[in-house]
């Protein structure tokens, strides 16, 4: 079959090595309800730190699978003592399901986690030290971040030298950003082959003046060092996605040039492929790959339109046109001539790889990250070549000073030689400052916009690679959707259906009413410390995805936490956006019963008549278009229901369920005089309220209503057209695939 059918049989093979392997990873009994468990891990990674909370990945230790199918946890720990990595612990521990918010534009935890092997979060009760054994790679940063503190770049070095990125602030992860520079600081095929291009060109020098051979001998030595340079690095850089592609590939042109077996560089991708895929079935889960693969293909897609054969053609052809017998200068001047020559065409290939990167790299990383760096290509024009002559060159001959110093017991300070490696990183500095600051720099783009441009470009590229008509017009159909949604953004077009979405932000809620390209939003979510809000962490990407540019108004239902912790993120991204609520640290509008127009649909205010504090102080809207209508109601309990049981014309198609689904709301007599179709519920998976309770959920069920969890289903939009309603979820529709699959794993046992 394998010969007959070589496709089939590889498509055959990899369905079942990557069923195993996931098989293998999740072979713990995800359905079990328990309290707590007790497990032993090593640290290898120190997450983040949140005041006396601590965030670490450890790898489970009495596993019995290799390494690289190893399972790995996400913990966190209140009050921990000192720990570092590579320390094993007996950890007692409350599991949790690996879960997230799943949002459009938001940035899927969940799947992040499976694509590092991490099947399961949990809270440390308590732990106990067992081993202190720290690996090579571990007692080197321990020692280098004392060495490299005080360098403005201490960060950047960090990672450029053993892979270590845990110091980069969210303010520095903005730079690499806006300024597409994130990949020169991931140890990738760059760093690699650089290392050992300077590896090679140094032994070898030193080796034909020290010991001359006519052979191979001094060759094969240099390329050696070269595979054991390679190698080390990629220890350091701790085998990262991009780290083993680009070893692979360095150690398959190694060995083919080693036994004298040919093989293309196209070979050499496609065996780096596959290697990277038998080892890590998961990787393609991950950014990084899509980018590192991408890029290679690019390259040499880019390096075949420049082959040195046709350089070599057009140098024949100048030197045949030359006299037989010619003279000292012109021999000067025709080795200028092909120096010249050898220069440009260097230049020239090198602008066009640039160029070629920045627009297909920009692709995608617009998918993945909802936008791309405009001014990545002049940026990477610039530090590109300075990298790799100067910066890792310096860089790499310091750290390799520093471990011999170790190694030797002299002291690291006096043969400190990383002031060089921040001089060479101080016009690196000052790019990234002076790039992050230009307005423009990041340019966000929503899906629609990044689906249609990709699909213009792919058009574009098709139609200059064939010359007939016939395929060309055929091709040319590719940008009609971009020239449709151009026309309607420029006319403005308006449309008649309109949507509400209520948002996953975990046990809070926050819900964005939408119409042409403009936004209602209700409440906020939470924030918790000064670095986490909901606000900036799911709503503004959700608004970019959307192409929502334009916020009207910013409804704070009350004053909890859970509702109104991201109202200042809004407010400052926003500050045209009328705020309606009754605390007068943001209400310009009150509560009081009121109607106003906005787009055509009616906004009512029904309550509360009289500011209250509390769940019962919520601010009680309802939208209403035609034939359709949406009610929000924030915390309500049974008091406020009463009091709007009265009110005239509260029913609805859609309603949230008041206070997220607790036994404080959601009376018979609430349900049956608004009488919705459909309930959302905001409550946050496997939260610790138990919200919404069962009974409660038995009670609409009762009613004929159905029900959704924005916990469980993610994301909930629900269109609403002339004459119908369409409902659309996160997991269901937007992307149904089976890493966004609910694990229960580590459910509450007794949420009651």
């Amino acid at each position: 079959m394998i010969r007959r059918i070589p496709m089939l049989a590889g498509c055959l093979f990899a369905l079942s090595w990557i069923t195993m392997f996931y098989a293998l990873l999740m072979d713990w009994d995800t359905t079990e309800n328990v309290d707590t468990i007790h497990i032993k891990g090593e640290i290898i990674s120190l997450v983040h730190a949140n005041g006396d909370w601590i965030s670490m990945d450890i790898m489970l230790v009495d596993s019995i699978l290799p390494h690289k199918l190893t399972r790995k946890l996400r913990l966190s720990w209140s009050k921990p003592p000192t720990v570092r990595v590579g320390q094993q612990w007996l950890f007692t521990i409350k599991p949790k399901p690996i879960t997230g918010p799943l949002n459009q534009g938001g940035f899927n935890q969940q799947k992040y986690l499976l694509s590092k092997h991490i099947f399961a979060k949990g809270k440390v009760t308590a732990g106990r030290l067992l081993s202190d054994n720290k690996g090579v790679r571990d007692k080197l940063i321990e020692q280098l971040k004392p060495a490299l503190a005080g360098y403005a770049a201490q960060d950047l070095l960090l990672a450029l030298l053993v892979g270590e990125r845990s110091l980069m602030t969210s303010d520095r992860w903005q730079q690499l950003r806006n300024t597409g520079t994130g990949h020169l600081f991931a140890i990738s095929g760059l760093h690699l082959s650089v290392a050992c291009l300077w590896i090679y060109l140094v032994s070898k020098t030193l080796l034909f003046n020290l010991l001359p051979t006519q052979g191979r001998r001094n060759s094969v030595v240099a390329m050696v060092l070269c595979a054991v340079t390679a190698i080390a690095y990629a220890y350091l850089a701790g085998f990262s996605v991009s780290t083993q592609r680009a070893l692979i590939m360095l150690l398959t042109y190694i060995s083919s040039w080693l036994f004298s077996r040919f093989s293309t560089s196209w070979e050499r991708l496609l065996y780096a492929l596959f290697m990277v895929l038998l080892l890590d079935p998961l990787s393609p889960l991950s950014a990084s790959f899509w980018l590192s693969f991408t890029a290679l293909i690019v390259i040499l897609v880019t390096v075949g339109k420049f082959e040195p054969q046709r350089f070599e053609a057009v140098a024949t052809k100048v030197e045949s046109r030359q006299p037989a017998v010619i003279s000292i200068p012109q021999v000067l001047l025709k080795q200028a001539m092909i120096g010249f020559r050898a220069t440009l065409q260097w230049v020239v290939a090198f602008w066009a790889i640039q160029w070629r990167l920045a627009l297909v790299l920009g692709g995608v990383q617009a998918i993945f990250f909802a936008g791309t760096s405009v001014i990545s290509i002049a940026v990477n024009l610039i530090l590109v070549p300075w990298f790799s002559f100067i910066v890792l060159p310096i860089s790499l001959l310091s750290l390799l000073i520093f471990i011999m110093a170790i190694l030797v017991g002299v002291d690291a300070e006096l043969v400190n030689f990383f002031w060089l490696s921040q001089l060479t990183m101080e016009p690196v500095l000052m790019l990234l400052d002076i790039g992050s600051r230009i307005p423009f720099a990041w340019l966000g783009l929503s899906m629609q916009w990044i689906a249609v441009v990709i699909c213009a470009v792919l058009g574009v590229w098709l139609c200059c690679q064939f010359r007939t008509l016939r395929w060309r017009l055929a091709f040319s159909v590719m940008t009609l959707p971009a020239v449709i949604l151009a026309f309607q953004a420029i006319f403005g077009i308006q449309q008649q259906q309109w949507k509400v979405h209520l948002l996953d932000v975990g046990q809070g809620l926050s819900a964005v009413i939408e119409r042409n390209g403009r936004a209602i939003i209700y409440d906020t979510g939470a924030s918790f410390g000064a670095n986490f809000s909901y606000a900036e962490r799911i709503i503004l990407p959700f608004l970019n995805s959307k192409g929502i540019t334009k916020v009207d108004f910013l409804v704070i239902s009350h004053a909890d936490n859970d509702h109104a912790g991201g109202a200042s993120v809004i407010m400052e991204a926003f500050p045209e956006a009328i705020v309606i609520s009754d605390d007068k640290r943001w209400g310009m509008v009150n509560c009081r019963p009121k109607n106003l127009l906005w787009q055509a649909i009616n906004l009512e205010i029904i309550g509360p008549l009289i500011p209250a504090k509390g769940n019962n102080g919520s601010c009680v809207i309802r939208f209403a278009n035609g034939d359709n209508s949406l009610l929000l109601t924030g915390d309500i309990e049974h008091e406020a229901e009463q009091k709007l049981i009265h009110h005239k014309g509260i029913e609805s198609d859609v309603m949230t369920a008041p206070h997220h689904g607790s036994r404080t709301s959601s009376s018979d007599g609430f349900i049956n005089a608004v009488s919705p179709q459909l309930v959302l519920f905001p409550a946050g998976f496997n939260n610790r309220y138990g919200f919404p309770k069962k009974d409660i959920l038995r009670r609409y069920h009762d009613f004929g209503i159905d029900t959704l969890i924005s916990g469980e289903q993610g994301q909930v939009s629900v269109v609403f057209q002339s004459n119908s309603i369409n409902i659309y979820t996160y997991r269901s529709d937007f992307a149904p695939f089976w890493y966004n699959q609910v694990f229960r794993f580590g459910e509450n046992k007794n949420s009651e």
